[in-house]
């Protein structure tokens, strides 16, 4: 069974670890392994953990969601984002950075925490999302199953150059997936 939450500070500890495996997972053909191994490290990590109350609370304030999913009391993926970075494409809020735990990756609970997000975006009077990802992720299919639409590239020069892709959701149709 799988449940979605609010994050807590206990959290931290799956979210960090989820996050720098999706890191390696996700992004093994896109990156160098030298930025990857700079970029995401044990010490990377444990920073990032140290940081998670601050970071938790300031972000919340700010009006960011911040959601776990959990299978059996269990973190297996996260989702968090809130208000848009850039106005140019016209989105309500964005979503930062989602990851599952890779032994969930194409169980379908990722259209769980995605529609969950969404949902509680809704509730804020959201109607539309947007986010960012390298344009040769594997996850660019999940997002266009969702009903996400490429509406910009770019070159992300503070990672490698790569190519990044902008995507818009109209979250109604995000939740009728």
């Amino acid at each position: 069974m799988f449940k979605v939450r609010n994050a807590k500070l206990t959290d931290a500890n799956a979210i960090y670890n989820i996050w720098a495996a999706g890191w390696k997972y996700a992004y093994a053909k896109i990156l160098s392994q030298e930025f990857l191994a700079h970029y995401v490290n044990d010490t990377i990590v444990e920073e990032h953990i140290k940081r998670f109350p601050k970071t938790l609370r300031e972000e919340t304030k700010k009006g960011k969601i911040f959601l776990v999913l959990c299978s059996n009391n269990k973190v297996v993926g996260f989702v968090y984002g809130g208000l848009p970075s850039l106005q140019k494409y016209k989105c309500d809020c964005e979503l930062d950075t989602m990851y599952l735990n890779t032994e969930y990756i194409g169980m379908g609970v990722g259209k769980l925490l995605f529609q969950q997000f969404a949902k509680r975006l809704k509730a804020r009077g959201a109607s539309t999302l947007g986010l960012w990802c390298f344009s040769d992720n594997d996850s660019i299919g999940f997002y266009r199953k969702m009903g996400g639409v490429i509406i910009d590239y770019q070159r992300n020069t503070k990672i490698e150059n790569v190519l990044v892709a902008y995507i818009k959701f109209d979250i109604d149709e995000v939740l009728k997936k």
